[in-house]
């Protein structure tokens, strides 16, 4: 059994401050829970892919791969993908480059 986290990239105004964080402030976020997940001790982060607000992660596989440069042994996985969207070979070949790197 693993245990992991994943996140869309949604971009919300906090409810007990009433701020929005900015989209550089959630990329930075996803990138810090991923670090965090690792540390802690869990198997897997994965990030979706969306491509309208509230989100921000248009791109999961450069993402995934900053993250994948940083840490050892996280499993780094798609928690969405738009095949609608995109080109189906393009896809295997972004995951399975990210797979071998």
């Amino acid at each position: 059994m693993q245990f992991g986290i994943f996140t869309v990239g949604d971009v919300t105004t906090d409810p007990t401050t009433g701020r929005t964080p900015t989209e550089a402030e959630r990329v930075k976020a996803m990138v810090t829970i991923a670090l965090k997940a690792e540390e802690v001790g869990l198997d897997v982060f994965a990030t979706g892919e969306h491509h309208n607000p509230p989100f921000v992660a248009s791109s999961p596989t450069t993402m995934l791969g900053y993250i994948a440069a940083r840490t050892d042994r996280l499993i780094l996985s798609t928690s969405t993908t738009l095949i609608t969207t995109n080109d189906p070979v393009k896809i295997a070949e972004d995951f399975a480059m990210l797979q071998h790197l």
